[in-house]
């Protein structure tokens, strides 16, 4: 098939689409029930879970991401391969669980530290999945816990988060909502995703 000049932009985001889309389509993702649905944002409460984490050594996280695909890719004692899971998590405060925390936190540091954790395959036990070969990934369960969620698309950067996160505090402020943890968000998609397509989310715990 020859592609014109005309048809030339159209295939391009064509395949632009489907390069965000394609990755993510059968991806597993963590667990939940809807407790209830609010002006702006929902309230959910979620199964136990296991995290993989690694450090954050700069503000996008990269190099903690590169040592937790390895992992996942093979770099642990079964030299297994594990399913890529969503969301991407990320913390600023060390172990993620600060103020009685049970769901990590993206970034909202300037100086980049912090943690980057993956969420492991549905159904895994910590007895279960390999050990990491390096000593910068430890793995961790996450109890069940309840959270307030902001869904928004588009692009998640400082400004954008901070935006959102404000959003939800006042939303839960105004509804009465005891507050348990600081602000979570989750990215879902691959960076190279349309800004259109992205999901990403601000959560918090609450009771």
């Amino acid at each position: 098939m020859i592609i014109t000049a005309i048809s030339l932009p159209l295939f391009l985001v064509a395949l632009w689409i489907m390069s965000g889309y394609l990755p993510t389509r059968n991806i597993a993702m963590p667990t939940y029930s809807l407790v209830a649905t609010k002006n702006g944002y929902e309230i959910r409460r979620y199964d136990p879970y296991i995290i993989a984490e690694a450090s954050m050594a700069s503000e996008s996280g990269s190099s903690g991401f590169n040592d937790l695909f390895r992992y996942i890719s093979g770099n642990n004692t079964g030299w297994s391969k594990l399913t890529m899971t969503s969301p991407v998590l990320k913390s600023t405060d060390g172990d993620g669980r600060k103020l009685a925390m049970t769901a990590p936190v993206l970034e909202q540091n300037a100086e980049g530290s912090g943690t980057i954790s993956f969420i492991m395959p549905p159904g895994s036990t910590l007895g279960e999945l390999p050990e990491p070969r390096s000593p910068k990934v430890t793995l961790r369960e996450i109890p069940g816990h309840q959270v307030a969620v902001m869904r928004f698309s588009g692009v998640s950067d400082t400004g954008t988060v901070k935006e959102k996160t404000e959003r939800l505090l006042g939303a839960l402020r105004q509804d009465g909502v005891k507050i348990r943890s600081t602000p979570v968000t989750a990215l879902y998609n691959p960076p190279w995703t349309p800004p259109f397509m992205r999901r990403n989310e601000v959560m918090v715990d609450v009771e």
